[in-house]
This record gives C-alpha cells, structure tokens and sequence, in this order.
C-alpha cells in the first residue's frame, strides 16, 4: 500500500515539543495516521518514541503543538479521555490480569456496563470481538494459562471493545517467537482491513519493512523523515535512524572490535609467565 486509503487522516500530530527539565525530548515533531494504514515509527533508544506516544494517550501533554481529531483540535488529558476518543495502546508485556478469565480481560475498562455482570451477554460478546479477529480463545479461562500471543490477542480485543480507531503497538512484537510474530500480523492486517489506523513501534527492520505501510524516523527528538514505504530503502532508514551510513557504523564496530583484540594479545604477551 503506498497511499492511504482514506485522505481524511484521524489523528494528527503538528509540531509537538517536549522538554524534561534540561532534555528536550520532542522538538517540532509532527505525525499523521489515517485509517486502514500501519504506520511505523521508528528510531534509536532516546529519539522521541517514548514521549510522543505518551502524549497521544494523556500521559504527557505537550509544551507546544497541536493535537486534532478527525481535523479538529483537541486536549487528551488523560488515558481514560484517549480511550473515549478511540486511541489504545497495547505494549511489549501485554497488561493482563491472570485472575480474570478472558472475558472479564476484554472489558475490564467498561464502566458502562454496571455493577451487575450479565456474564452470558458478556461471554457472547467477548466471542463476537475475537471472532472479529478470527482468534479461537475460551473466553471463560483463566488469563493466567494464555500464552503471550493469546495475551496480546485478548489486549486487541480490549481495544476492539472500546470501539478503537487509533491502535498503538509499542514493540509488540519483542518477545515474540517467529510463529506468534505471523499471528500477530494476521492480526494487525485485520485491523487494517477494518479501517483502524495503527501505529506500530518496532526496531527489527524485516518486520517494519513487511507490516508499515508508511515509515516515521525520529532521532533525537526530531523528525528525520516520513514516506511511504515503497520510498524508502533499509539502508535508508538505518542512515536515518544513526545519523550516518550503515557501512560506516559497521566499520567503526569492526574497528574497535579488532582494537580491543589487539589490546587483549598485547596483554597477554606481557603477562608474567607461571612460577
């Protein structure tokens, strides 16, 4: 996909500025999802990431920028206001509680739905959502015996129940093995298919390059670039990323590599012999 397949974005982030006492975290940074679209954002440990999606889910409000909804400006408070405006996050260590049965995980954060549970209207429900994502769970087990795939699977359900429009992915795919990674995507594609609009962190580079279908570069608090994918090559975004060509960074790890050898035998050639 190399355009969006809606042109009127749903989230928009315009030249958002952050600073922590003497760190500047964000600086002019801006950032538009649309719906239907996987958008990467990437960048090295520091660049903004972090910051920047805190800000998309109230935990942070921003020094300067603007925030729009559906073109219009908006303040997003807190987490609670973001899941009114259909922004979630799901990350790395998904947010289960083990006690609960799947369920009970899905609309955990329902108020609306009283203090009595209606648990057959709950069960059939939360069996509608997964079917949505054709995902095959008990909704009636336990959390606790879910694997970690499952785990992220019930936390896209949450979102799904809370009529999500912006799904947030923050290295969802870290602890993964290769065969949860493609459930995952199979997930994600679902997603996408129904018109949600997805941002997804990540940090290895055949995974951004198989699912985004438009990558985001942040390096010290700045944007670098944002293209569509088929714009932008590996090497590329890895130069982006860095600051300087791949080649070059490779070459200066060699380098110290091969220094730190020598340093080693150059010791171990002046060591003492045994007695």
């Amino acid at each position: 996909m190399t355009s969006p397949p809606n042109d009127h974005p749903v989230l928009e982030m315009r030249h958002i500025s952050k600073r922590f006492d003497a760190t500047q975290a964000l600086e002019n940074v801006s950032l538009t999802l649309y719906p239907g679209e996987v958008h990467a954002l990437i960048g090295e440990n520091g660049a903004g990431k972090s910051t920047l999606i805190k800000i998309m889910t109230g935990v942070h409000r921003p020094d300067a920028g603007a925030i729009l909804l559906d073109g219009q400006a908006t303040h997003i408070n807190n987490s609670q206001e973001a899941q009114t405006f259909g922004i979630a996050a799901i990350y790395q260590e998904p947010m289960i509680f083990p006690d609960l049965n799947v369920a009970e995980n899905i609309f955990i954060s329902h108020r609306s739905r009283g203090m009595v549970v209606n648990w057959g209207r709950m069960y059939k429900d939360a069996e509608a959502i997964l079917a949505q994502l054709d995902v095959r769970l008990d909704v009636r087990m336990p959390a606790r015996g879910l694997t970690l795939a499952a785990q992220q699977a019930v936390e896209i359900g949450k979102a799904i129940s809370l009529q999500v429009r912006v799904l947030i992915m923050d290295e969802p795919t870290a602890s993964l093995s290769a065969h949860e990674v493609d459930q995952l995507f199979r997930l994600v594609n679902t997603l996408r298919n129904q018109g949600v609009a997805i941002l997804f962190i990540g940090h290895r580079m055949e995974e951004v390059f198989r699912i985004a279908d438009r990558i985001t570069v942040l390096r010290d608090g700045k944007l670098i670039s944002s293209r569509p994918k088929a714009e932008v090559k590996r090497d590329q975004v890895i130069r982006e990323m860095v600051g300087r060509d791949a080649g070059d960074f490779f070459a200066k790890t060699r380098r110290r590599a091969a220094i730190c050898l020598c340093r080693c035998a150059g010791s171990a050639r002046k060591a003492p012999s045994p007695t």
